[in-house]
């Protein structure tokens, strides 16, 4: 992958607000990202078996049809991973949570294949306050970059972006967005 940028878009929702994010990022960085759609890999949640720890680097549901391992490699080769989301009930979507728990494999055996790299996030919320409205995603994000051996950047908290389509009629959000965006020139800290 060419690419040092992975755009993690995780709504179940085609088109709506991360889907438009995702493609602003994109334009924002021409040559520089690769999009997955998390909803449409067909990860399926970490079912606490135990194999990786008796086999460390290893998942028992690492199959063709499940897309947590090629996640991971793209991450492996990204340089940033920046996972755009709506928050649902103070956290992430059940299909972007499933690849969150997946990372237990990196955790249970102590492996880090990521070190050196970025792990940050664009959220959005459809209220347009709440102090603690992002605390669950963020917390599950950050705890997913230290099972990686990735650093934990500060996200992009976006308020008040209720409907499909909210994030195409905000210039400010869209405006936020790119100026984001321009932190992924630099060398990782």
């Amino acid at each position: 992958m060419a690419e040092d940028i992975l755009l993690a878009a995780c709504s179940p929702r085609r088109g709506g607000n991360s889907d438009f994010a995702a493609h602003l990022l994109q334009e924002a960085l021409p040559g520089r990202s690769l999009v997955r759609r998390v909803a449409d890999l067909g990860v399926r949640p970490c079912i606490s078996c135990g194999f990786c720890a008796l086999h460390p680097g290893f998942c028992s549901l690492d199959t063709p049809e499940d897309g947590a391992k090629a996640l991971f490699e793209d991450m492996q080769r990204a340089r940033f991973c920046l996972v755009i989301s709506p928050v649902y009930f103070y956290h992430l979507p059940a299909q972007a949570k499933a690849w969150v728990d997946r990372t237990q494999r990196f955790w249970a055996c102590g492996e880090k294949p990521a070190h050196g790299r970025i792990l940050s996030a664009v959220l959005f919320g459809a209220r347009p306050r709440g102090e603690k409205l992002f605390e669950g995603a963020e917390r599950t994000l950050r705890y997913m970059a230290l099972a990686l051996g990735m650093s934990w950047q500060e996200p992009l908290r976006l308020y008040g972006l209720d409907g499909p389509d909210a994030l195409e009629k905000s210039a400010e959000a869209r405006e936020r967005i790119l100026e984001y965006a321009k932190g992924f020139g630099g060398e990782p800290a």
